[in-house]
């Protein structure tokens, strides 16, 4: 995250103070009052002092002064103005950005004199901020910009990124309603008098933001209006494969099925599709029992990585569903080679073998099932975005004696099947046909496209 700069904001301000907005409205004139004169003084104090304690008790004593004031006089400006300066020495942001925003309402020529002050805080927050969310702070970082928000309103940056991380934290709403200010904010006077250069850089940050809405919205189970947002974005990148995905996934996830298969097909006919976005296609298909189609895409995805154990695994599996029963026994074969300790690999061979009528082969991949001392079942790999991957699954236990030690060694293959390493995962099996979580994360800078295994016991 890069620190910001100064100045952009108050440029916009001043600029929209020379096309008269404000001083043609003077509003509600500040008025001195005891307590005012009392808050200003304990104020000045307080900046004087180099004693923290002192300046704190000064500035608490400020805002008892102020508030007063306030309680006595509702439309006195100033009483406002001075209760924002004494909570802004308490680091009261909230409380300071309410009490400035009242002042600002009652007379709008404070705005001149406070928006300095106003925007530096900002700034100031801004980098506190900023390098928490590098450490994964992302609740420290929000609470943080919401003060700086709370503060200073004239620029979109906090908005946009408070946006982002609320969408990380599963705060939805959140997420969405500073989407919504960052909209308004664009489309705001403010925007509109900055220099070409300011605006693009605030574009150009906010551009993001029609992908967060679309993706924020899928999460929160608002499909209908998910649609919508993904249909915006397809129309204006219509061979934006992740586009087309996300909008097929949330039509389904809507239960308008019909429409997202007419999306997936169009998605399997596009040019170099890499095996992930294939199949994402295969699983939309096939959780909408088009098992033609989810075979087809599978297979394209296991005959470009023929390491990709989850594809070759889906594609089996559709062919089943679907009744191909002449295709099976090859693809079983490279599920069995690809798991040999899964033992559904084994009976799905079976079952192929005997649909075949080939008694030997089936009673040989059902002999290799019933001796497997151990099975490994539902394993899946979670491929990182950045590099890497994470395989999970579950280790049952056949015949083992309770505590024995299993230990799995991965191999993690890129494109083009190209091994980049290995990771071990270990784990004592439970009682007879009791199973075992286990998994094994690969860290990489490459992107990881299949997986094999190798299992030893004892």
């Amino acid at each position: 995250m890069k620190r910001v700069a100064t100045g952009l904001g108050l440029l916009a301000f001043l600029m929209l103070l020379m096309g008269g907005s404000l001083s043609a409205q003077v509003g509600e004139r500040p008025r001195d009052s005891d307590y005012t004169e009392d808050a200003e003084d304990a104020i000045e104090d307080a900046e004087d002092t180099e004693d923290q304690a002192e300046k704190e008790a000064y500035y608490r004593m400020a805002l008892q002064y102020a508030e007063a004031e306030i309680a006595e006089n509702q439309n006195n400006p100033l009483g406002y103005r001075l209760a924002a300066l004494a909570s802004l020495g308490l680091s009261q942001y909230q409380e300071a950005g309410a009490f400035f925003d009242k002042a600002n309402e009652l007379y709008p020529l404070y705005e001149l004199q406070d928006q300095p002050l106003r925007q530096s805080t900002w700034i100031d927050l801004y980098n506190q901020a900023s390098p928490l969310i590098g450490g994964g702070d992302y609740e420290g970082a929000v609470a943080i910009f919401e003060d700086a928000h709370a503060i200073f309103k004239e620029r979109p940056e906090i908005m946009i990124t408070v946006a982002q991380l609320y969408g990380s934290l599963g705060e939805y709403t959140r997420s969405l309603d500073f989407m919504e200010q960052v909209d308004g904010f664009m489309s705001s006077e403010t925007a509109a008098v900055a220099d070409s250069a300011t605006m693009a850089g605030w574009q150009e940050q906010a551009s993001v933001l029609p992908l967060l809405r679309a993706q924020v919205l899928a999460a929160d189970a608002q499909y209908d209006a998910a649609a919508d947002a993904y249909g915006v974005l397809v129309a204006a990148e219509p061979d934006n494969l992740n586009h087309l995905r996300g909008l097929a996934q949330v039509l389904m996830e809507g239960e308008r099925e019909e429409e997202a298969l007419e999306v997936y097909v169009d998605l399997l006919e596009q040019p170099g599709l890499d095996g992930e976005t294939i199949f994402a296609i295969g699983v939309g298909f096939y959780n909408a029992d088009d098992y033609v189609n989810a075979a087809s895409a599978f297979g394209k995805a296991a005959d470009l990585n023929r390491t990709d154990r989850d594809a070759v695994e889906m594609w089996a599996r559709s062919l089943n569903l679907d009744s191909a029963y002449s295709a099976i026994p090859a693809v079983a074969e490279r599920w069995v080679e690809l798991d040999p300790y899964n033992q559904n690999s084994w009976i799905m061979l079976a079952q192929a073998a005997n649909r075949d009528e080939d008694a030997e082969a089936t009673q040989e991949a059902m002999n290799a099932a019933s001796a497997l001392e151990v099975s490994l079942d539902g394993f899946q790999m979670q491929r990182f975005p950045r590099g890497g991957a994470r395989v999970s699954g579950s280790v049952t236990n056949k015949v083992l004696e309770e505590g024995t030690p299993i230990n799995v060694v991965f191999t993690f293959y890129g494109d083009g099947d190209v091994p980049l390493g290995t990771v071990a995962a270990s784990v004592s099996v439970g009682a007879t046909d009791m199973s075992e979580l286990i998994d094994a994360q690969f860290d990489s800078a490459e992107m990881v496209w299949g997986y094999t295994y190798e299992l030893t016991i004892g």
